[in-house]
């Protein structure tokens, strides 16, 4: 493989599931093995969650840069490029990397003669990239992002993690991992390993904080959960966040009350490792000022990202019940006086009727406009628009996305469009809205 496109068509004509599917993690563990086993090759911090994995990844990472270790980051999906997936301090990985890394993969796979069923899946070889990667750039401490669960993912290969963090555990891939969140939270549990702490964001259902209490405790982990009786929001609009927690004040410019929450779980998680492990040898107040500014600094793409002001179009991924429902919040607490215009692309597997029934009910939007995804699992717009006419007055879809800068060109000063259901649609949507804005 010679260019950077060829790279990238040969790493998706890998698939994006395993055949036949694996049932433990001996193809991974065999693939590692045939580089050394890269992933050993730094500390790590694994991260598994249905929401709020990106965010407290972004916001670790920045932490970790700030008190000067060479540090790593690897999440999913990418938003606009590939590149967006792995990272270090320095930031995203270069075509030239990909391209080097990819045929440096290809071809020990070619040498070894590796059997057709050992053979990675698309998620396999970029994990498998992501070690290289952080080996070969000498990073000291990765943060590292599961793809799909816990237990069966392909980053679980990493062996004893300087902490576990759960994020928030809601209904997603049910059809994989559970049709009961208890079920799902098990599957994310799987990341817990023997003697490593254990986080957990505070707001996860009882059912869930049992899961996760009673894994630690099988695994003799240290159990640690942000305590929101200290949390004191004293500043909230839709360029940043100002709180307290336990009598010290933080600001996130990542909009939504959901964010403060994954906030908390960061600073739990730096503060445990650093102030009272000792990770780092910094004064208590350097670590302060260092969880201070990586907070404060981190953005994250695609989670109520204001895309224009004037006039207000906002982008949200939010694509399960979890997801949605904050997003609803964000909305009420953050646009009181705006009247909302629903900007909705859906992939037809993520139960549609429901997350539109949670964030259109309530005679919550002023109009509702279903768009397409270019996907082949996205569901019709004229389908979303259907089941938007149950809860929304003024309903239409969209055959062509294009369509949508006539929308952003009328939108008047007291309304506020938001665009959501899909992560697909991102890219798209923005490359939309900057064209609006520039002309």
């Amino acid at each position: 493989m010679n260019t950077y496109h060829e790279t990238l068509n040969y790493i998706r004509s890998l698939g994006k599931y395993s055949n036949p599917p694996h049932t433990d993690l001996s193809k991974i563990k065999y693939l590692c093995n045939l580089f050394d086993n890269p992933q050993d090759g730094c500390k790590t911090i694994h991260i598994a969650g249905t929401n709020g994995k990106g965010s407290t990844a972004a916001m670790l990472f920045n932490i970790l840069k700030e008190l000067g270790y060479k540090t790593g980051k690897f999440i999913s999906p990418y938003i606009e490029n590939f590149n967006e997936r792995i990272s270090t301090g320095k930031g995203d990985i270069s075509e030239e990397d990909i391209v080097y890394y990819a045929n440096k993969i290809k071809k020990t796979l070619d040498e070894n003669n590796v059997l057709w069923g050992f053979m990675p899946n698309e998620f396999d070889f970029v994990t498998l990239m992501a070690f290289l990667y952080y080996r070969g750039k000498g990073c000291e401490i990765a943060v590292i992002e599961t793809g799909l669960g816990g237990r069966l993912d392909p980053t679980n290969v990493i062996k004893s993690p300087l902490a576990s963090v759960i994020t928030q555990v809601g209904l997603d891939h049910m059809q994989i991992l559970g049709d009961t969140v208890e079920k799902i939270a098990l599957e994310k549990c799987g990341i817990i390993k023997e003697k490593s702490p254990v986080v957990l964001y505070p707001l996860n259902s009882e059912n869930v904080i049992d899961a996760v209490k009673n894994t630690a405790c099988e695994k003799n982990c240290e159990f640690i959960m942000p305590d929101v009786k200290f949390l004191k929001i004293t500043e909230e609009n839709i360029d940043f966040t100002q709180f307290e927690y336990k009598n010290k004040t933080y600001k996130t410019k990542l909009p939504g009350r959901h964010q403060v929450y994954n906030a908390l779980t960061v600073i739990e998680t730096a503060e445990h490792l650093f102030a009272e492990q000792g990770l780092c040898s910094r004064r208590v107040q350097e670590i302060y000022n260092a969880i201070y500014a990586g907070i404060e600094k981190t953005f994250f793409p695609a989670r109520f990202e204001i895309l224009s002001k004037e006039p207000l179009v906002i982008f949200d991924g939010a694509h399960n019940i979890s997801g949605v429902t904050a997003l609803k919040e964000a909305i009420k607490n953050l646009l009181p006086d705006k009247k909302i215009i629903l900007i909705c692309g859906m992939m037809r597997d993520k139960n549609p009727g429901e997350l539109i029934k949670i964030i259109a009910g309530e005679n919550f939007a002023e109009r509702f406009i279903a768009v397409p995804v270019e996907n082949p699992r996205a569901e019709q717009p004229r389908i979303l628009c259907e089941i938007a006419q149950k809860y929304c007055r003024i309903c239409e879809y969209r055959r062509d996305l294009n369509d949508l800068t006539r929308v952003f060109e009328n939108i008047a000063g007291d309304h506020a469009a938001v665009c959501f259901g899909s992560l697909y649609l991102a890219g798209d949507i923005k490359k939309l809205c900057n064209y609006r804005i520039n002309i």
